[in-house]
């Protein structure tokens, strides 16, 4: 907001501020542009370094929005180093396709939409994730792109999609950030006075506030990054903790209860009941053991697993689709693509 004077500054030997160097003027990367000083008309010069930046004969910007959609996408980027594209990082596997998606980016008028609708609709982003065996042994780590690993969900998409099935998800736009929810664990110096509701007004995940000290329990299981710097590449891990709070936090419990009262207000049969929920949370129909297994579980009525399956729900069967709405939340097809 103020723009202020500019200043040069020196360089640093070794990073060490007690040991300044030689006068550097202001410029925009030497590799690009050269070291020729900018023509700064007034201020600090921050308008013509965003020029520089966003400049049509500038080859880096549009290269690294592309990778880091890629990255974000299909789980590894073109040049696997999305933070880093100097000597330090890694080359980019495809740098023809990287070199294209760039050019389609800039012809679009930079519209990060269309070059996502451009790499989800390809072949590549639509690859099996079953591997080929001969082409596994030449590129085992799939540098070539030969098939689609699985991708883990962030957290933020997890805890959203809790709220599409539960039918909490408000798909309101904008508005004022809502307090998240304290846990009697978070403790500690400067703890907000506000405590958010469980399911944060079923918002989504970027609509709750973000505390440094008082971070999601959820969303820090699920490698949500600790806002303390940027992080262009996001951790992924897969440990006990994230089955673990499947199973116990109250927030997913509560998301199961409500999603087993969305299919008892159906008041479907107990099969086309299963067929609906496998759709909702897979997009797929449970194959015939899992349908079987399903049934058996629920145990709606006595009688044979046909005659249970044709059965409708009644009010106090609440309990046990709870258990199988928790369930399906728990199996790995949940928070994993394919």
């Amino acid at each position: 907001m103020m723009d202020g004077t500019g200043e040069d500054d020196y360089v640093l030997i070794r990073g060490n501020s007690s040991k300044p160097g030689k006068l550097e003027p202001r410029h925009f990367l030497t590799a690009i542009t050269g070291d020729a000083p900018m023509r700064i008309k007034a201020g600090s010069g921050r308008l013509e370094l965003a020029d520089h930046i966003n400049a049509p004969g500038n080859p880096l910007t549009s290269r690294v929005i592309v990778n880091r959609i890629w990255h974000y996408l299909m789980g590894r980027g073109i040049v696997p180093t999305t933070d880093d594209f100097g000597v330090l990082g890694q080359r980019p596997s495809h740098p023809e396709l990287l070199d294209h998606l760039a050019s389609e980016f800039v012809g679009d008028g930079q519209s990060v939409k269309r070059i996502i609708r451009r790499i989800v609709l390809s072949r590549t982003y639509q690859m099996s994730s079953h591997a080929d065996a001969a082409a596994m042994e030449a590129d085992p780590k799939n540098m070539l792109w030969h098939y689609r690993p699985p991708k883990r969900l962030e957290g933020e998409a997890i805890r959203d999609s809790l709220l599409a099935l539960s039918g909490r998800l408000d798909p309101k736009l904008f508005g004022a950030p809502v307090p998240i929810h304290l846990t009697p664990f978070m403790d500690g110096r400067g703890r907000p006075r506000t405590n958010g509701p469980l399911d944060g007004d079923g918002r989504r995940s970027v609509y709750i506030a973000v505390r440094r000290n008082f971070l999601s329990p959820f969303m820090l299981t699920f490698d949500s990054p600790v806002p303390f710097s940027t992080m262009g590449r996001r951790n992924v891990s897969n440990v006990p903790a994230q089955s673990l709070i499947l199973l116990n936090d109250p927030f997913v419990a509560s998301q199961a209860k409500k999603w087993a009262e969305r299919v008892l207000e159906q008041g479907a049969s107990v099969e086309a009941s299963i067929d609906w929920m496998y759709q909702s949370a897979f997009g797929r129909s449970p194959s015939d053991l899992e349908k079987q297994v399903a049934v058996d579980f629920l145990a709606i009525s006595p009688g044979t697993s046909s005659d249970r399956s044709s059965e409708t729900m009644r009010p106090g069967d609440l309990e046990r689709w709870s258990d199988f709405a928790h369930a399906l939340f728990n199996t790995k097809e949940f928070i994993f693509l394919r």
